[in-house]
């Protein structure tokens, strides 16, 4: 396989890690970069090749980190260059948002959609109980293969909304000063392994967090003594983890 081939994925809490992998093996085995822990030194693409990006969707936009990327990347201009987007709700904004980085560069996006699964984002309400989640799972192995199916026939079809506010990311010093970390904390250093962005470092044992956060939510999902909080918001609602990701594949960025 020619490796400029690639699919450049960002992920907090395993779903669009998922998303890649099973786009990955549907599409031959494409190459899988996690955006945070590599950029290509060369140009990738090509004529026949394809540029894939999963991510996703923070309030309808990109994580500050896939923004960052896309704009230091460089990609062949006859590069078939597509992106699934995974969302808890409405989150196509970050279909167009993508779309229009490429467009500032030169580039076209062929092909981009968004698969509803499992909503994560414990600062803002408990995630969904397993047997919900299970279910989203499946409707979204279902949408997976139809995806493969569509970008293997090289099908141009974006499927877009118009990008919302960005509100996370205002105030983002703010971000980080809500984490506050319980007695139950073990300093088994998961919390600094797994932050996509190594916003993390350990001090006396204990998270500190160094004011690049994403909001991914990572270290708080990933948590295994559940010590890791968000205020006085999250103490008493559930961990969503994608439970077909190993942690270790975050940790290690594969």
């Amino acid at each position: 396989m020619d490796n400029l081939s690639r699919i450049f994925w960002f992920s907090g809490t395993g779903n669009s890690l998922l998303a890649a992998k099973s786009l990955s093996a549907g599409l031959g085995g494409v190459r899988l970069t996690q955006i945070t822990n590599e950029t290509p030194s060369g140009a990738v693409g090509g004529k026949g090749e394809k540029v894939g990006f999963v991510f996703p969707s923070y309030y309808g936009n990109m994580p500050r980190a896939v923004r960052a990327f896309v704009e230091k990347l460089e990609i062949r201009a006859d590069s078939y260059i597509f992106c699934v987007v995974t969302m808890g709700g409405l989150g196509q904004g970050s279909v167009g948002a993508l779309r229009k980085a490429l467009k500032k560069k030169g580039l076209r996006l062929d092909y981009g959609k968004g698969v509803l699964m499992p909503a994560n984002y414990v600062m803002k309400y408990d995630p969904a109980d397993p047997d919900k989640s299970s279910k989203s799972l499946d409707r979204a192995d279902g949408r997976f293969k139809e995806i493969i199916a569509e970008i293997n026939a090289g099908s141009q079809i974006v499927k877009t909304l118009p990008v919302t506010a960005n509100n996370l990311y205002r105030n983002v010093e703010s971000l980080d000063a809500g984490f506050v970390v319980g007695g139950e904390c073990t300093s088994c250093g998961l919390c600094e392994r797994v932050c996509p962005v190594k916003n993390i470092e350990l001090a006396n044992g204990k998270p500190v967090w160094g004011r690049r956060c994403e909001h991914c939510v990572a270290c708080i999902s990933w948590c295994p003594e559940k010590c890791i909080n968000f205020g006085d918001k999250t103490q008493a609602r559930r961990r969503y983890r994608n439970p077909l990701i190993d942690v270790e594949e975050l940790a290690r960025g594969e």
